[in-house]
């Protein structure tokens, strides 16, 4: 009887540690790419003029997605995850070709799935049940 206790109270432990592990690397990813992407966003509002700049500063976040999204593949759908990297490879195709206000639609629908990937992947009621 204790035995099968201990057990499961182990595997509880386990599945929210592991749950704590990867919100905090969810919460990490989705923040500092919505950051990047609402910087270049202002870039490209702000000044449209310095398009070395703006095609530096959208490779960058690309580049930064390429390397985080290593590790969200483990538990994160990949659909979701395809999503964002073609938003961002669309982002950058805009910005190489100067249209700046398409590029900044796709920064909007890529800052609304990242939106969407972390509400989905945080412990909330509305996920439970």
């Amino acid at each position: 009887m204790y035995k099968e206790l201990i057990i499961s109270v182990i595997i509880l432990i386990f599945i929210f540690g592991l749950n704590y592990i990867t919100q905090e690397n969810t919460d990490y990813t989705v923040d500092l790419i919505s950051q990047k992407l609402e910087i270049l966003r202002k870039n490209i509002l702000e000044d449209q003029t310095n398009r070395e700049q703006i095609i530096k500063h959208s490779n960058e976040v690309y580049d930064k997605w390429e390397e985080l999204d290593d590790k969200m593949a483990f538990y994160i759908e990949h659909d979701e995850l395809e999503k964002v990297k073609t938003a961002l490879t669309s982002i950058k195709s805009f910005i190489e070709v100067e249209e700046y206000s398409q590029s900044v639609e796709e920064i909007d629908k890529c800052a609304y799935i990242l939106d969407h990937i972390h509400e989905r992947e945080m412990i909330s009621w509305d996920n439970i049940f």
